[in-house]
């Protein structure tokens, strides 16, 4: 299989600051307990498991990892917009997502509940194998957002309340190198 490309990013420097300093705002008013890099961790999991999810058509596994909207536009999305072949194209694991990065980092006081919202951009690059010597580059690029009720009779977990498919597509082809 050939070497998948590396990506480079490039942040937007203010975006970033910002996200970083609501992060380190969450952490110390809201959530003593909060780890960015561990958050990084578990949005990584979350995300490849609802690309399993999209994959199998077993819609019924996203109940309690999305919110109520999150899952019907992500099944209308499955039922109308992604093709048979991008079904199953979807499918990531940990080592094809190349950037993660969060977007945006919001904080709604709304009554008694405090919610947090993580916006975060998702670029994976994986081989597709077509034959046994030819291979298709698959990018995949979501946009998803993580929410959590700090509230003080809240679960508390974060949540899927976003998940947007920006592309799923072969891009180019290579053959294997021995």
């Amino acid at each position: 299989m050939p070497k998948t490309p590396e990506l480079i990013y490039m942040p937007h420097l203010i975006r970033w600051i910002k996200s970083k300093l609501r992060f380190k705002y969450l952490k110390k008013i809201w959530d003593p307990e909060f780890s960015e890099g561990a958050f990084i961790y578990g949005s990584t999991q979350a995300v490849c498991r609802i690309t399993e999810i999209i994959n199998s058509g077993n819609i019924e596994e996203l109940e309690g990892l999305m919110t109520v909207s999150a899952k019907i536009k992500l099944q209308d999305d499955i039922n109308y917009r992604l093709s048979q072949a991008q079904k199953k194209l979807i499918v990531l694991k940990p080592k094809d997502i190349k950037i993660l990065v969060p977007i945006n980092v919001t904080f709604d006081k709304e009554g008694p509940g405090k919610i947090c919202r993580v916006g975060l951009r998702v670029l994976a690059l994986k081989w597709h194998e077509m034959t046994k010597e030819n291979y298709k580059l698959v990018l995949v690029a979501l946009q998803t957002e993580f929410s959590r009720d700090y509230g003080e009779d809240a679960a508390p977990d974060w949540i899927i309340s976003g998940f947007s498919i920006l592309e799923c597509a072969m891009l180019t082809e290579a053959t294997a190198t021995r």
